[in-house]
């Protein structure tokens, strides 16, 4: 590393309270950065008042890093960790899950949270067979340790971990759904990212996603799409 400037990761949160808030793209970028123990700072976007030059750079999405005062704004998560891992290939957290597990997490519980309520059913479905999918990989994989990764996280758990975080906090505050007791490698898997230092640094909590998703679900119910 030829500087330690620490680098700005511009994400979703109050800076008034100076916090983060609840966006998994951005969580995965954080991740990345703490398992490589790369120096960061973050600065937090108000989602209501979003800076000119984040329209300019992302379309106003984040996140977006900046590695020094000179250097380019890099938008989209698929982005940065891409750039992450090219720039600082150790600790590698490249991955050799099946690019297919988990593929289709999210929008299946996004469906289930804001879709059509007739679709409900078929939706959770859907989202059981993807959870079926990653508890397989975990438990087939279980002797090297409880995450994708192993013992460290991976590239695949920086992307699915803060989705599944998303799914299972909301579907449960939400629709009443719980992770099905079947699958108890994801069940333990919960709990060692929930034990990880890197985790615990950039957890912004059940609360937050909470009101992040509360306030999804009364914009598709006005019919004004999302952020």
């Amino acid at each position: 590393m030829a500087t330690a400037t620490p680098t700005t990761v511009y994400v979703k949160g109050d800076p008034a309270k100076n916090k983060l808030l609840d966006c998994p793209f951005c969580h995965r970028v954080l991740l990345a950065y703490e398992a490589k123990k790369l120096p960061y700072k973050m600065e937090f976007i108000d989602f209501d008042h979003k800076p000119a030059w984040l329209l300019e750079a992302s379309g106003g999405k984040v996140p977006v890093i900046k590695e020094g005062p000179d250097a380019p704004y890099i938008p989209d998560s698929d982005v940065i960790v891409v750039h992450l891992e090219k720039e600082h290939p150790v600790p590698s957290l490249q991955s050799s899950v099946p690019a297919e597990i988990g593929a289709k997490l999210f929008p299946n519980f996004r469906a289930i949270l804001i879709g059509p309520a007739a679709e409900a059913a078929d939706k959770v479905a859907a989202l059981e067979e993807q959870l079926a999918g990653m508890d397989d990989y975990l438990r087939q994989h279980e002797a090297q340790g409880p995450l994708f990764g192993g013992q460290q996280l991976n590239l695949t758990d920086c992307s699915l971990a803060p989705k599944l975080y998303h799914a299972v906090v909301a579907l449960k505050h939400f629709k009443g759904w719980e992770l099905p007791a079947k699958f108890a490698a994801l069940h333990k898997y919960l709990a060692a990212l929930k034990a990880l230092p890197e985790w615990q640094h950039v957890d912004y909590g059940e609360e937050a996603i909470i009101a992040g998703w509360e306030r999804h679900i009364k914009q598709a119910a006005a019919g004004t799409g999302h952020h």
